[in-house]
C-alpha cells in the first residue's frame, strides 16, 4: 500500500525549522511561500488591481512572513500533461504558480510595471486556468538543469515567453507619494520582470506545505484477523469483514 505524506512542520526553534525545510525536495502540488533574496520580502498577491498597465490583479512583495496571500501552489506548465504528487521538480523545469487564495496564476506580459518600467507581473486566469504567459522556468543558481530542486536552493524564475526574470528591489516600494493616500498596497514592493539575471532576481523557498515521496508500507493481518500496518496499528474487524478486506486486497 502506498502512503502519501504531506509535511507540516511545527517546531518552536526557527533554526530547526529552517534546517528541516532545507532538506525538502520539492514536488508538484506543493504550496510554498517564496522569499526574495535581497529584500527578504515574499511573493504576494491579493484582490487589488493595478491602476495602470494591464489593470489585472497586482503582484507585490510583502514583508510579513505569515500572510496567506503569499502562498503559491506549484503546477505543470500550460497545456502540459497533469503532474502528480510523486513528480519531483528539477532545475530547468517549466512550472506555473497558482495563487492559493485567488486561484490566479503568476503571469507576465509586455505591459509596463508601475515604477521601474520593467515588464509587468500580474496574477491572471480563472480557477487556475490561464495561458502560456503563466509559464516560468526554474533556473537554479548553483545547480545544473536536471538536478533535483530542493528548498535550500536559491533560484531564478525565467518567464518562458519573454525570457525575462522575476525580480524586485527594496527601493521600489509603494508609498503615499507614488500610490496616494489610503493606498491598499502601501509598504509593499513592486514585482516585475527584467532582462538581467542578478541579485534582484534571486528567490528561495521559505516555507510551505510539502508533498514528499511516497513510501511503501507493508500491511499485514495478525492472528486474530485484524488489519495491521508496520507501525503495529490494527483495526478491529469481524470475520466477515476480514474476508471482504482480503478479497479487495487481492
Amino acid at each position: 500500500m502506498i502512503k502519501w505524506f504531506c509535511i507540516l512542520i511545527f517546531i518552536e526553534n526557527f533554526e530547526e525549522i529552517e534546517e528541516e525545510i532545507n532538506k525538502k525536495k520539492i514536488y508538484f502540488g506543493s504550496t510554498v511561500r517564496i522569499e526574495h533574496q535581497s529584500s527578504e520580502y515574499f511573493l504576494h498577491s491579493h484582490l487589488v488591481s493595478y491602476g495602470s498597465g494591464s489593470g489585472q490583479q497586482s503582484v507585490t512583495g510583502m514583508q510579513a512572513d505569515h500572510d496567506y496571500n503569499s502562498l503559491w501552489t506549484i503546477k505543470e506548465c500550460h497545456n502540459q500533461p497533469l503532474k502528480k504528487y510523486d513528480d519531483q521538480i528539477k532545475c530547468g523545469d517549466c512550472i506555473r504558480l497558482e495563487h492559493m487564495l485567488t486561484n490566479r496564476n503568476l503571469h507576465s506580459h509586455p505591459h509596463q510595471a508601475p515604477f521601474t518600467g520593467n515588464q509587468e507581473v500580474s496574477a491572471y486566469g480563472d480557477n487556475g486556468n490561464g495561458d502560456a504567459s503563466d509559464d516560468w522556468i526554474v533556473e537554479c543558481a548553483d545547480n545544473k538543469n536536471g538536478d533535483p530542486f530542493q528548498a535550500s536552493m536559491w533560484f531564478y524564475l525565467k518567464h518562458k515567453l519573454t525570457s525575462k526574470y522575476l525580480r524586485s528591489n527594496k527601493k521600489d516600494n509603494f508609498n503615499q507619494r507614488n500610490c496616494g493616500y489610503h493606498c491598499p498596497i502601501e509598504g509593499q514592493l513592486e514585482i516585475s520582470a527584467q532582462s538581467t539575471k542578478n541579485a534582484d532576481a534571486k528567490w528561495k523557498i521559505y516555507s510551505g506545505l510539502f508533498y514528499q515521496q511516497p513510501q511503501q508500507i507493508d500491511d499485514d493481518y495478525d492472528q486474530d484477523g485484524r488489519h495491521c500496518n508496520t507501525y503495529g496499528q490494527c483495526d478491529d474487524i469481524d470475520d466477515d469483514e476480514f474476508e471482504t478486506v482480503i478479497q479487495k486486497d487481492l
